[in-house]
């Protein structure tokens, strides 16, 4: 009970550091590009493709490190990611440097992926994986209204440093780096299974390739609408990402506990009903206004913030997911598995998003959002009900 503690207290220390990190990078990222390389909407949906490759080789990165202790990938997840970042500030004022070096600070996030998830399902006490799974989320928001909320305050409009937040960041990086490295959690010391791909999880697969779809419309575009379409600077951005983040400290737990009373079935159909109503939202509050940016911009920013938060039932897959598992070894494995399905949408749909952008207009991209959002509620009706499950692993 003592080491289970102390690994917790350990594991939560190292996820608020990681979140500081990722939420000041985040915040900036776009308004870099658009203030840097002043480039299009179409050329943003093409920049995905290399950003979001990790993902795609996420199975490959944990198989190749499958010798390797869960906290151990942790450590080298986040020294990646911190990486990354110095080569940003270092490097990035040129594009194809610049590219290399978001891809491996990608490499670094998105190997992160599958680890937490792991670890807070092997941490978690039987029948409560959606509760702990909600409480890590409520210290990552903690640690995302940090560094969302310094840029926010100290970021110059007129001539942001963009440099200085990546240092930062990657100190931060290097500080999660060293406490997932101090972790020591024996019973997940067993080899892993380099490739899990069972017809159990079909399901699960489905729906991460699903979601992956929608996320990656909302990740690239959403901050680019409030850029290109409302003007608006990184620290608008920072802010309405502070805002969900504090929101986040409550709702995350909330659905943490939705899950383990209801069901992750009846928590990823109330997810994709409001995936619509948010998305139909955000691609048209201009027309809802008659044109007017600033009478639009509050509806089109209090969406933003809600997919923020939507953002979080997805923790209800995680927690499908092991319920199937037979091991912590295959759990690990499959959310590796998961991660990379999820971004083969999230690696072809931003160039095909550029695309219905640049030919249709933004509205009928979150249109298609929309849909995507009542197929996902669909499909989470094919799930077992609450009372069909037997314990967790």
């Amino acid at each position: 009970m003592k080491n289970r503690r102390a690994q917790l207290i350990f594991y939560l220390c190292t996820i608020a550091c990681m979140a500081a990190a990722s939420g000041g990078y985040d915040s900036v990222l776009n308004n870099y590009l658009s203030h840097t390389f002043n480039i299009s909407e179409t050329t943003r949906g093409w920049l995905e493709f290399p950003r979001e490759l990790p993902g795609l080789l996420v199975v490959l990165m944990t198989g190749l490190l499958c010798m390797l202790p869960v906290t151990k990938v942790g450590a080298v997840a986040a020294a990646t990611f911190c990486c990354g970042l110095v080569g940003m500030a270092a490097l990035g004022g040129s594009f194809p440097l610049m590219v290399c070096m978001m891809v491996l600070s990608s490499a670094g996030q998105h190997l992160m992926m599958p680890m937490a998830d792991s670890l807070t399902v092997a941490l978690s006490r039987p029948g409560k994986t959606g509760m702990l799974l909600g409480q890590v989320g409520a210290v990552s928001t903690a640690g995302s209204i940090a560094g969302a909320g310094l840029i926010w305050l100290l970021l110059d409009k007129a001539n942001p440093q963009f440099r200085v937040v990546f240092l930062g960041a990657a100190c931060l990086a290097a500080a999660g780096s060293a406490l997932y490295f101090m972790m020591s959690m024996p019973h997940l010391h067993q080899r892993r299974q380099r490739m899990v791909l069972l017809p159990k999880f079909r399901l699960y697969y489905l729906l991460e390739l699903l979601n992956g779809a929608r996320k990656q419309i909302f990740l690239t575009f959403g901050p680019w609408v409030l850029i290109q379409v409302y003007g608006r600077p990184a620290n608008t951005i920072a802010g309405l990402l502070v805002v969900a983040s504090v929101l986040g400290l409550f709702f995350k737990p909330a659905v943490g506990w939705a899950i383990d009373r209801f069901g992750e079935r009846a928590v990823m159909t109330v997810e994709g009903v409001a995936i619509a109503f948010v998305c139909l939202g955000y691609g048209y509050a201009l027309r809802l206004c008659g044109g007017d940016t600033q009478a639009a911009l509050p509806l089109a920013g209090a969406c933003y913030v809600l997919d923020n938060l939507l953002f979080t039932m997805g923790t209800s897959r995680v927690v499908y997911m092991s319920r199937l598992a037979d091991s912590p070894s295959e759990i690990t494995s499959t959310l590796s598995m998961g991660v990379s399905v999820n971004h083969i949408a999230s690696m072809t749909i931003p160039v095909m998003a550029g695309m219905i952008w640049a030919g249709l207009g933004y509205e009928r991209l979150f249109l298609a959002a929309a849909g995507l959002g009542l197929i996902i509620a669909a499909v989470s009706r094919l799930l077992p009900g609450h009372h069909h499950w037997r314990p967790q692993v």
